[in-house]
Protein backbone atom coordinates (compact mmCIF):
# COMPACT_ATOMS: atom_id res chain seq x y z
CA UNK A 1 0.00 0.00 0.00
CA UNK A 2 1.13 3.55 -0.73
CA UNK A 3 -1.47 5.28 1.41
CA UNK A 4 0.56 5.40 4.63
CA UNK A 5 0.38 7.90 7.46
CA UNK A 6 2.33 9.19 10.42
CA UNK A 7 1.57 6.67 13.17
CA UNK A 8 2.95 5.81 16.62
CA UNK A 9 1.56 2.62 18.09
CA UNK A 10 2.42 0.85 21.33
CA UNK A 11 1.84 -2.78 22.24
CA UNK A 12 3.26 -5.41 24.60
CA UNK A 13 5.98 -6.23 22.07
CA UNK A 14 7.19 -2.64 21.74
CA UNK A 15 6.79 0.67 19.94
CA UNK A 16 6.19 0.97 16.20
CA UNK A 17 6.94 4.30 14.50
CA UNK A 18 5.89 4.87 10.92
CA UNK A 19 6.23 7.91 8.63
CA UNK A 20 5.23 7.24 5.05
CA UNK A 21 6.82 3.93 4.15
CA UNK A 22 9.64 4.27 6.70
CA UNK A 23 9.29 2.28 9.94
CA UNK A 24 11.21 1.98 13.20
CA UNK A 25 10.66 -0.66 15.88
CA UNK A 26 11.65 0.12 19.49
CA UNK A 27 11.62 -2.10 22.59
CA UNK A 28 8.66 -1.95 24.93
CA UNK A 29 10.75 -0.43 27.75
CA UNK A 30 11.82 2.58 25.65
CA UNK A 31 11.00 5.81 27.47
CA UNK A 32 8.51 8.28 25.93
CA UNK A 33 11.27 10.92 25.52
CA UNK A 34 13.36 8.54 23.42
CA UNK A 35 10.32 7.53 21.37
CA UNK A 36 9.49 11.18 20.69
CA UNK A 37 13.07 11.96 19.69
CA UNK A 38 13.24 8.98 17.34
CA UNK A 39 9.94 9.93 15.72
CA UNK A 40 11.08 13.54 15.22
CA UNK A 41 14.27 12.29 13.53
CA UNK A 42 12.21 9.97 11.33
CA UNK A 43 10.01 12.91 10.25
CA UNK A 44 13.12 14.95 9.40
CA UNK A 45 14.55 12.11 7.29
CA UNK A 46 11.38 11.74 5.19
CA UNK A 47 10.91 14.44 2.58
CA UNK A 48 7.88 16.71 3.06
CA UNK A 49 6.74 14.89 6.20
CA UNK A 50 4.54 16.95 8.51
CA UNK A 51 5.33 16.71 12.20
CA UNK A 52 1.88 15.34 13.00
CA UNK A 53 0.86 11.88 14.09
CA UNK A 54 -1.88 9.60 15.30
CA UNK A 55 -1.27 7.72 18.54
CA UNK A 56 -2.46 4.14 18.04
CA UNK A 57 -3.36 2.14 21.13
CA UNK A 58 -3.20 -1.62 21.63
CA UNK A 59 -6.21 -3.50 22.96
CA UNK A 60 -4.61 -4.04 26.39
CA UNK A 61 -4.40 -0.24 26.90
CA UNK A 62 -8.11 0.30 26.27
CA UNK A 63 -11.32 -0.53 28.07
CA UNK A 64 -14.46 -1.31 26.05
CA UNK A 65 -17.96 -2.06 27.28
CA UNK A 66 -21.31 -2.66 25.59
CA UNK A 67 -24.19 -2.29 28.05
CA UNK A 68 -27.82 -1.27 28.24
CA UNK A 69 -28.40 2.43 28.96
CA UNK A 70 -29.97 2.93 32.41
CA UNK A 71 -33.37 4.58 32.31
CA UNK A 72 -32.19 7.33 34.69
CA UNK A 73 -29.39 8.57 32.37
CA UNK A 74 -29.79 10.74 29.32
CA UNK A 75 -27.81 9.40 26.35
CA UNK A 76 -26.60 12.95 25.61
CA UNK A 77 -25.26 13.53 29.13
CA UNK A 78 -21.58 12.66 28.64
CA UNK A 79 -20.69 13.41 32.26
CA UNK A 80 -23.34 11.08 33.67
CA UNK A 81 -22.30 8.28 31.33
CA UNK A 82 -18.65 8.79 32.31
CA UNK A 83 -19.52 8.19 35.96
CA UNK A 84 -21.65 5.20 34.93
CA UNK A 85 -18.52 3.73 33.32
CA UNK A 86 -16.99 3.40 36.79
CA UNK A 87 -19.30 0.38 37.18
CA UNK A 88 -17.74 -1.28 34.12
CA UNK A 89 -14.09 -0.15 34.12
CA UNK A 90 -11.45 -0.30 36.90
CA UNK A 91 -10.94 3.47 36.60
CA UNK A 92 -12.28 6.54 38.36
CA UNK A 93 -14.14 9.03 36.19
CA UNK A 94 -11.46 11.65 36.90
CA UNK A 95 -8.68 9.30 35.81
CA UNK A 96 -10.12 8.30 32.44
CA UNK A 97 -10.90 9.82 29.07
CA UNK A 98 -13.91 8.17 27.47
CA UNK A 99 -15.98 8.23 24.32
CA UNK A 100 -19.28 6.51 23.69
CA UNK A 101 -22.00 6.04 21.10
CA UNK A 102 -25.66 5.30 21.76
CA UNK A 103 -27.50 2.85 19.52
CA UNK A 104 -31.17 3.82 19.80
CA UNK A 105 -32.33 0.71 17.95
CA UNK A 106 -30.77 -1.53 20.61
CA UNK A 107 -31.00 0.89 23.54
CA UNK A 108 -27.35 0.15 24.36
CA UNK A 109 -24.15 2.14 24.89
CA UNK A 110 -20.81 1.19 23.30
CA UNK A 111 -18.17 2.93 25.42
CA UNK A 112 -14.39 3.22 25.06
CA UNK A 113 -11.99 4.56 27.72
CA UNK A 114 -8.27 4.86 28.48
CA UNK A 115 -6.22 5.88 31.51
CA UNK A 116 -5.27 9.57 31.28
CA UNK A 117 -1.94 9.43 33.10
CA UNK A 118 -0.43 6.69 30.95
CA UNK A 119 -1.07 8.53 27.67
CA UNK A 120 -0.18 11.94 29.06
CA UNK A 121 3.52 11.03 29.24
CA UNK A 122 3.94 10.21 25.55
CA UNK A 123 1.80 13.20 24.48
CA UNK A 124 3.91 15.64 26.52
CA UNK A 125 7.12 14.09 25.17
CA UNK A 126 5.92 14.42 21.56
CA UNK A 127 4.78 18.02 22.00
CA UNK A 128 8.12 18.89 23.62
CA UNK A 129 9.90 18.05 20.34
CA UNK A 130 7.32 19.82 18.18
CA UNK A 131 5.13 16.85 17.18
CA UNK A 132 1.38 17.48 17.04
CA UNK A 133 -0.75 14.57 18.25
CA UNK A 134 -3.87 14.83 16.09
CA UNK A 135 -5.83 11.83 17.35
CA UNK A 136 -5.68 9.01 19.93
CA UNK A 137 -7.36 5.93 18.48
CA UNK A 138 -7.10 2.17 19.14
CA UNK A 139 -5.11 0.47 16.39
CA UNK A 140 -7.93 -2.01 15.77
CA UNK A 141 -10.28 0.91 15.07
CA UNK A 142 -7.79 2.35 12.57
CA UNK A 143 -7.73 -0.98 10.75
CA UNK A 144 -11.54 -1.23 10.68
CA UNK A 145 -11.84 2.34 9.37
CA UNK A 146 -9.28 1.63 6.62
CA UNK A 147 -11.20 -1.46 5.51
CA UNK A 148 -14.38 0.58 5.14
CA UNK A 149 -12.47 3.23 3.21
CA UNK A 150 -11.03 0.63 0.81
CA UNK A 151 -14.50 -0.80 0.19
CA UNK A 152 -13.41 -4.32 1.21
CA UNK A 153 -16.29 -4.71 3.65
CA UNK A 154 -20.05 -4.32 3.67
CA UNK A 155 -21.88 -1.66 5.66
CA UNK A 156 -21.82 -3.97 8.69
CA UNK A 157 -19.12 -6.59 9.12
CA UNK A 158 -17.04 -8.47 11.66
CA UNK A 159 -13.30 -7.97 11.76
CA UNK A 160 -11.06 -10.79 12.96
CA UNK A 161 -7.63 -9.35 13.67
CA UNK A 162 -4.92 -11.93 14.40
CA UNK A 163 -1.65 -11.16 16.24
CA UNK A 164 1.17 -13.50 17.23
CA UNK A 165 -0.43 -14.66 20.48
CA UNK A 166 -3.84 -12.98 20.54
CA UNK A 167 -6.79 -12.07 18.38
CA UNK A 168 -9.39 -9.33 18.36
CA UNK A 169 -12.98 -9.49 17.17
CA UNK A 170 -14.79 -6.27 16.26
CA UNK A 171 -18.38 -5.81 15.15
CA UNK A 172 -18.41 -2.80 12.86
CA UNK A 173 -21.29 -0.79 11.41
CA UNK A 174 -21.60 2.52 9.58
CA UNK A 175 -21.14 4.65 12.73
CA UNK A 176 -18.23 2.83 14.33
CA UNK A 177 -17.54 -0.12 16.58
CA UNK A 178 -20.47 -1.92 18.13
CA UNK A 179 -18.58 -4.68 20.01
CA UNK A 180 -14.92 -5.39 20.70
CA UNK A 181 -13.54 -8.62 22.21
CA UNK A 182 -9.99 -9.84 22.75
CA UNK A 183 -8.88 -13.49 22.78
CA UNK A 184 -5.45 -14.33 24.22
CA UNK A 185 -5.34 -17.85 22.75
CA UNK A 186 -6.80 -17.53 19.27
CA UNK A 187 -6.94 -21.20 18.38
CA UNK A 188 -8.50 -22.35 21.66
CA UNK A 189 -10.75 -19.45 22.62
CA UNK A 190 -12.11 -18.87 19.13
CA UNK A 191 -13.24 -22.49 18.98
CA UNK A 192 -15.08 -22.08 22.27
CA UNK A 193 -16.64 -18.80 21.09
CA UNK A 194 -17.30 -20.02 17.56
CA UNK A 195 -20.98 -19.05 17.74
CA UNK A 196 -20.01 -15.39 18.14
CA UNK A 197 -18.08 -15.31 14.89
CA UNK A 198 -20.62 -17.56 13.19
CA UNK A 199 -23.24 -14.85 13.63
CA UNK A 200 -25.66 -16.75 15.83
CA UNK A 201 -25.18 -14.55 18.90
CA UNK A 202 -24.89 -11.12 17.30
CA UNK A 203 -27.09 -8.32 18.61
CA UNK A 204 -26.99 -6.36 15.38
CA UNK A 205 -30.28 -5.95 13.52
CA UNK A 206 -28.49 -5.59 10.18
CA UNK A 207 -27.21 -9.11 9.56
CA UNK A 208 -28.35 -9.63 5.99
CA UNK A 209 -25.23 -8.19 4.38
CA UNK A 210 -22.65 -8.93 7.05
CA UNK A 211 -19.41 -10.70 6.29
CA UNK A 212 -16.26 -11.62 8.22
CA UNK A 213 -13.02 -9.88 7.24
CA UNK A 214 -9.85 -11.64 8.43
CA UNK A 215 -6.57 -9.75 8.82
CA UNK A 216 -3.37 -11.58 9.74
CA UNK A 217 -4.32 -15.12 8.60
CA UNK A 218 -5.28 -16.86 5.40
CA UNK A 219 -7.57 -19.51 6.88
CA UNK A 220 -9.99 -20.19 9.78
CA UNK A 221 -10.19 -23.41 11.79
CA UNK A 222 -13.95 -23.19 12.27
CA UNK A 223 -17.04 -22.56 10.16
CA UNK A 224 -19.17 -19.43 10.03
CA UNK A 225 -22.62 -18.66 8.64
CA UNK A 226 -21.32 -15.50 6.97
CA UNK A 227 -19.00 -15.08 3.99
CA UNK A 228 -15.33 -14.87 4.93
CA UNK A 229 -12.96 -12.48 3.19
CA UNK A 230 -9.20 -12.57 3.73
CA UNK A 231 -7.43 -9.22 3.46
CA UNK A 232 -4.18 -9.14 1.51
CA UNK A 233 -2.84 -6.09 3.43
CA UNK A 234 -1.03 -6.40 6.75
CA UNK A 235 -2.29 -4.94 10.00
CA UNK A 236 0.46 -2.27 9.98
CA UNK A 237 -0.43 -1.18 6.46
CA UNK A 238 -4.12 -0.90 7.33
CA UNK A 239 -3.37 0.96 10.58
CA UNK A 240 -1.23 3.47 8.66
CA UNK A 241 -4.02 3.94 6.13
CA UNK A 242 -6.48 4.55 8.97
CA UNK A 243 -4.08 7.07 10.49
CA UNK A 244 -3.96 8.91 7.16
CA UNK A 245 -7.76 9.20 7.24
CA UNK A 246 -7.61 10.77 10.71
CA UNK A 247 -4.78 13.14 9.71
CA UNK A 248 -6.83 14.34 6.75
CA UNK A 249 -9.76 15.23 9.05
CA UNK A 250 -12.05 12.53 7.62
CA UNK A 251 -12.39 10.38 10.73
CA UNK A 252 -16.06 11.27 11.16
CA UNK A 253 -18.04 10.17 14.22
CA UNK A 254 -15.85 7.21 15.06
CA UNK A 255 -14.27 7.31 18.56
CA UNK A 256 -11.29 9.66 19.04
CA UNK A 257 -9.88 9.96 22.57
CA UNK A 258 -7.96 13.20 21.92
CA UNK A 259 -10.44 14.98 24.14
CA UNK A 260 -11.11 15.89 27.77
CA UNK A 261 -7.95 15.75 29.86
CA UNK A 262 -6.04 14.59 26.77
CA UNK A 263 -7.28 17.41 24.52
CA UNK A 264 -4.67 19.78 23.05
CA UNK A 265 -3.66 22.36 25.65
CA UNK A 266 -2.67 24.91 23.02
CA UNK A 267 -5.11 25.22 20.07
CA UNK A 268 -2.35 26.96 18.07
CA UNK A 269 0.26 24.26 18.72
CA UNK A 270 0.16 23.05 15.10
CA UNK A 271 1.09 26.53 13.82
CA UNK A 272 3.27 27.63 16.75
CA UNK A 273 6.52 27.47 14.78
CA UNK A 274 5.19 29.44 11.78
CA UNK A 275 3.73 31.99 14.19
CA UNK A 276 7.09 32.39 15.90
CA UNK A 277 8.79 32.94 12.56
CA UNK A 278 6.05 35.40 11.65
CA UNK A 279 6.66 37.31 14.89
CA UNK A 280 10.42 37.39 14.20
CA UNK A 281 9.77 38.59 10.64
CA UNK A 282 7.37 41.28 11.89
CA UNK A 283 9.91 42.46 14.47
CA UNK A 284 12.64 42.56 11.80
CA UNK A 285 10.36 44.47 9.44
CA UNK A 286 9.51 46.98 12.17
CA UNK A 287 13.21 47.45 12.93
CA UNK A 288 14.02 48.04 9.26
CA UNK A 289 11.15 50.51 8.92
CA UNK A 290 12.28 52.36 12.05
CA UNK A 291 15.85 52.64 10.76
CA UNK A 292 14.60 53.77 7.35
CA UNK A 293 12.31 56.38 8.90
CA UNK A 294 15.15 57.70 11.09
CA UNK A 295 17.51 57.87 8.09
CA UNK A 296 14.90 59.62 5.95
CA UNK A 297 14.15 62.06 8.75
CA UNK A 298 17.84 62.91 9.04
CA UNK A 299 18.08 63.47 5.29
CA UNK A 300 15.01 65.70 5.31
CA UNK A 301 16.38 67.67 8.26
CA UNK A 302 19.66 68.23 6.40
CA UNK A 303 17.82 69.32 3.24
CA UNK A 304 15.55 71.63 5.24
CA UNK A 305 18.52 73.24 6.96
CA UNK A 306 20.27 73.73 3.60
CA UNK A 307 17.17 75.43 2.14
CA UNK A 308 16.84 77.64 5.23
CA UNK A 309 20.45 78.76 4.86
CA UNK A 310 19.85 79.57 1.19
CA UNK A 311 16.78 81.62 2.13
CA UNK A 312 18.78 83.57 4.74
CA UNK A 313 21.53 84.27 2.21
CA UNK A 314 19.00 85.42 -0.39
CA UNK A 315 17.26 87.70 2.15
CA UNK A 316 20.55 89.31 3.16
CA UNK A 317 21.38 89.89 -0.51
CA UNK A 318 17.94 91.42 -1.22
CA UNK A 319 17.78 93.52 1.94
CA UNK A 320 21.34 94.44 2.91
CA UNK A 321 21.74 95.85 6.35
CA UNK A 322 18.51 94.27 7.72
CA UNK A 323 18.53 91.58 10.35
CA UNK A 324 17.25 88.26 9.12
CA UNK A 325 13.91 87.73 10.93
CA UNK A 326 12.87 84.50 12.59
CA UNK A 327 9.71 84.21 10.46
CA UNK A 328 11.61 84.66 7.23
CA UNK A 329 9.05 83.50 4.68
CA UNK A 330 6.27 85.54 6.29
CA UNK A 331 8.33 88.68 5.86
CA UNK A 332 9.20 87.76 2.27
CA UNK A 333 5.53 87.33 1.36
CA UNK A 334 4.68 90.63 3.07
CA UNK A 335 7.36 92.46 1.12
CA UNK A 336 6.12 90.82 -2.09
CA UNK A 337 2.59 92.13 -1.50
CA UNK A 338 3.93 95.59 -0.81
CA UNK A 339 5.92 95.49 -4.04
CA UNK A 340 2.89 94.48 -6.09
CA UNK A 341 0.83 97.25 -4.51
CA UNK A 342 3.44 99.91 -5.24
CA UNK A 343 3.61 98.87 -8.93
CA UNK A 344 -0.15 99.16 -9.34
CA UNK A 345 -0.57 95.81 -11.10
CA UNK A 346 -3.41 94.51 -9.01
CA UNK A 347 -6.71 93.36 -10.61
CA UNK A 348 -9.78 95.63 -10.65
CA UNK A 349 -12.45 95.05 -8.00
CA UNK A 350 -15.43 93.16 -9.39
CA UNK A 351 -18.77 94.84 -8.76
CA UNK A 352 -21.56 92.68 -7.33
CA UNK A 353 -24.53 91.76 -9.52
CA UNK A 354 -27.56 93.99 -8.79
CA UNK A 355 -30.36 92.06 -7.08
CA UNK A 356 -32.97 93.89 -9.17
CA UNK A 357 -31.67 92.26 -12.36
CA UNK A 358 -31.83 88.83 -10.77
CA UNK A 359 -35.28 89.50 -9.27
CA UNK A 360 -36.67 90.58 -12.65
CA UNK A 361 -35.62 87.36 -14.37
CA UNK A 362 -36.71 85.34 -11.36
CA UNK A 363 -40.21 86.79 -11.62
CA UNK A 364 -40.27 86.04 -15.33
CA UNK A 365 -39.38 82.41 -14.64
CA UNK A 366 -42.08 81.99 -11.99
CA UNK A 367 -44.68 83.63 -14.23
CA UNK A 368 -43.68 81.27 -17.04
CA UNK A 369 -44.19 78.26 -14.76
CA UNK A 370 -47.68 79.47 -13.82
CA UNK A 371 -48.83 80.37 -17.33
CA UNK A 372 -47.30 77.58 -19.36
CA UNK A 373 -47.15 74.64 -16.94
CA UNK A 374 -49.99 75.63 -14.64
CA UNK A 375 -47.83 75.42 -11.53
CA UNK A 376 -49.51 76.53 -8.32
CA UNK A 377 -47.02 77.77 -5.78
CA UNK A 378 -46.36 79.98 -2.81
CA UNK A 379 -42.99 81.63 -2.18
CA UNK A 380 -41.89 81.05 1.41
CA UNK A 381 -38.42 82.59 1.40
CA UNK A 382 -36.15 84.34 -1.10
CA UNK A 383 -32.48 85.28 -0.79
CA UNK A 384 -30.35 86.90 -3.52
CA UNK A 385 -26.61 87.42 -3.08
CA UNK A 386 -24.40 88.48 -5.97
CA UNK A 387 -26.33 86.56 -8.60
CA UNK A 388 -26.93 83.48 -6.42
CA UNK A 389 -30.58 82.95 -5.62
CA UNK A 390 -32.06 80.67 -2.92
CA UNK A 391 -35.79 80.28 -3.38
CA UNK A 392 -38.03 78.29 -1.01
CA UNK A 393 -41.43 77.49 -2.51
CA UNK A 394 -44.43 75.33 -1.73
CA UNK A 395 -46.44 73.68 -4.51
CA UNK A 396 -49.56 71.56 -4.69
CA UNK A 397 -47.74 68.82 -6.60
CA UNK A 398 -44.10 67.73 -6.59
CA UNK A 399 -44.22 67.93 -10.41
CA UNK A 400 -44.68 71.69 -10.10
CA UNK A 401 -41.31 71.93 -8.32
CA UNK A 402 -39.64 70.49 -11.42
CA UNK A 403 -41.66 72.88 -13.65
CA UNK A 404 -40.42 75.87 -11.65
CA UNK A 405 -36.80 74.72 -11.97
CA UNK A 406 -37.21 74.16 -15.71
CA UNK A 407 -38.80 77.62 -16.17
CA UNK A 408 -35.93 79.29 -14.31
CA UNK A 409 -33.47 77.56 -16.65
CA UNK A 410 -35.52 78.85 -19.60
CA UNK A 411 -35.01 82.48 -18.57
CA UNK A 412 -31.25 82.06 -17.99
CA UNK A 413 -30.64 80.57 -14.55
CA UNK A 414 -28.36 77.62 -13.80
CA UNK A 415 -30.50 75.50 -11.49
CA UNK A 416 -29.34 72.53 -9.39
CA UNK A 417 -31.74 69.54 -9.48
CA UNK A 418 -34.28 70.29 -6.73
CA UNK A 419 -35.45 67.92 -4.01
CA UNK A 420 -38.90 68.27 -2.47
CA UNK A 421 -40.28 67.43 0.95
CA UNK A 422 -43.93 66.56 1.48
CA UNK A 423 -45.68 68.76 4.10
CA UNK A 424 -48.64 67.22 5.88
CA UNK A 425 -51.90 69.24 6.08
CA UNK A 426 -52.08 71.77 8.92
CA UNK A 427 -54.08 74.77 10.05
CA UNK A 428 -51.95 76.95 7.82
CA UNK A 429 -52.16 74.59 4.81
CA UNK A 430 -55.32 72.44 4.85
CA UNK A 431 -54.02 70.25 2.03
CA UNK A 432 -50.80 68.27 1.55
CA UNK A 433 -48.11 70.35 -0.18
CA UNK A 434 -44.52 69.92 -1.34
CA UNK A 435 -41.76 72.27 -0.24
CA UNK A 436 -38.37 72.70 -1.90
CA UNK A 437 -35.44 75.11 -1.69
CA UNK A 438 -34.26 75.80 -5.24
CA UNK A 439 -30.70 77.05 -5.72
CA UNK A 440 -30.22 79.04 -8.94
CA UNK A 441 -27.29 81.06 -10.31
CA UNK A 442 -28.19 84.01 -12.54
CA UNK A 443 -26.45 84.10 -15.90
CA UNK A 444 -26.29 87.62 -17.35
CA UNK A 445 -25.64 86.15 -20.80
CA UNK A 446 -28.54 83.68 -20.62
CA UNK A 447 -31.64 83.50 -22.76
CA UNK A 448 -33.76 86.60 -21.98
CA UNK A 449 -36.51 85.89 -24.47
Amino acid sequence: MTDAGELISRSESGWSLQVGTEQIELPADTTPDVVAGQFAQLCDSVNQADKRCVLGLAADECFFADFELPATIDAKDHGAITYELERHFPLDAEAMVSEHRYDASRGRIAALAIATKRQREIIDALEAVGIEVVSIIPTAFLIARALRQRGQATASFQLLLFHESAAELLTVDADGIQQWRQFYDPDDELRRHQSIIAGRETTSQDTANQNVVVVGRTELRFETDWPVQYCDATAKQLAAAGAKIALRGRWGRWPDLRRGALAPGDPLFAVATPLRWLAVAAAGCFLVLSIAAWYRGERLAEASESIRQQQRSAFQAAFPGRRVPMMLMRNVRSEHRKTLGSRGRGETVRMPIPATNVLRDLYRGLDHAQRVDGAKMRVIDLQINDGECSLTVRAVDSVHIGSIAKSLETVGFEVAPPASLQIEPSDEEPIATYQSTITAIWNANGDAS
